[in-house]
């Protein structure tokens, strides 16, 4: 008789004890526990090799409901994350890549950046738990496409700064420049954010394509941000670099004759130097322009009436679907009154002829960067 309460007591300390083995062993792994909050947040880049989009591509974790997509930049979250091992899991269009990310912890917020290549194959390039990186400063420009036909786009290119330092990175020293360093964007264009886990400097798309001095559909460039972080009076430069790739095409035949000016603003210290000033020529019959007829005209000088200063290119080239007449940085100085004064803009004229004696002008405002002489 008095074994009966022993006997009870041990079957519900064993039935106790089966529940919980059995609620150990999880769908997801034998180290997770659920119900206490972890964040992922992440961006989805399209590497130049891709042929997906954003729209065919899903994020979630493995053995889990919790799945997401990214948004028009690319960008998830993924709230209340299984603690302990877990595996994100990518999908694009049919194809799946796992990316294991390990001992999840309560109230941790991880940041991924996953770049989708050919065959659409996932990949993890960056990740940071709790805003800490242990690797170094690294770019990625978004989009990674850039297309010929930004040259009146108002939406933005973002050059995301992530890793050891990006929180410290000095506002006023950055700068972008096209490949091998000729063309760059100034500080005074772009805009900052910092927040999350990125520095972000963002310009304008229309002022990106203007980098590369002759793109071409299809191929590669190398973008690159220059600065200094650090604290003040310990500060460090950097050197990014990001690969993104040029899509798109020129507005062809059948479209008014168009020009672009690169760049738009002139600095005063171009008397010594050995750069040039692009004109851009697309659209209806740019390449029936005898590029030797094609003058850049500076504005009258206001003590001088009727005085103005005409300059010739000193060298031209067709390449994919447009005409890139050059003219020296000097030159172009010096049309411009004597002496240029910082923050001033001038209209200029751009003149020429086809090779059936068919004539066009354009006018143009650019703006005087610098200091003052």
């Amino acid at each position: 008789m008095k074994t009966r309460p022993f006997l009870i007591i041990s079957i519900i300390f064993i039935s106790l004890l089966g529940f919980q083995c059995s609620k150990s062993q999880s769908p997801f792994s034998s180290d997770v526990v659920l119900g206490q909050q972890a964040v992922l947040n992440g961006t989805v880049l399209l590497t130049g090799t891709s042929t997906t989009s954003l729209g065919a591509i899903q994020i979630g974790i493995k053995g889990t409901s919790l799945y997401t997509s990214p948004d028009g930049n690319g960008d998830f979250q993924i709230n209340d994350l299984p603690l302990g091992n877990i595996v994100v899991e990518v999908t694009v269009q049919s194809d799946i890549s796992d990316i294991q990310i390990d001992d999840v912890k309560s109230g941790e917020e991880i940041n991924i950046t996953v770049e989708v290549q050919a065959n659409n194959q996932a990949v993890l390039a960056h990740m940071e738990r709790n805003k800490k990186h242990t690797g170094d400063l690294q770019v990625q420009f978004q989009p990674k496409k850039w297309n010929l036909n930004w040259v009146d786009s108002e939406d933005e290119v973002q050059a995301r700064i992530s890793g050891d330092g990006y929180n410290m990175i000095q506002k006023d020293s950055v700068e972008i420049y096209g490949p091998d360093g000729i063309l760059k964007i100034d500080n005074a264009d772009l805009e900052f954010n910092v927040g999350g886990t990125y520095f972000k400097a963002k310009f304008p798309q229309k002022l990106a394509i203007p980098l590369i001095e002759d793109p071409l559909t299809g191929m590669e460039y190398n973008i690159t941000v220059k600065g200094k972080y650090g604290e003040n009076g310990s500060s460090l430069d950097f050197v990014l670099t990001d690969k993104i790739e040029i899509v798109g095409k020129m507005p062809k035949d059948g479209e008014d004759l168009s020009i672009q000016i690169n760049p738009t603003k002139w600095n005063t210290n171009w008397e010594k130097s050995s750069g040039t000033v692009m004109v851009k020529f697309w659209g209806d019959d740019y390449d029936q322009i005898d590029p030797t007829t094609v003058l850049m005209i500076g504005p009258e000088d206001p003590d001088v009436p009727g005085d103005v200063v005409v300059i010739s290119p000193v060298a031209w080239n067709l390449a994919d679907a447009q005409l890139i007449v050059k003219f020296s940085k000097k030159d172009a100085l010096s049309i411009i009154p004597d002496p240029p004064t910082p923050r001033e803009k001038y209209i200029i004229l751009i003149t020429g002829a086809r090779y059936d004696m068919s004539t066009f002008s354009f006018d143009r405002t650019i703006e005087i960067v610098g200091s003052k002489k």
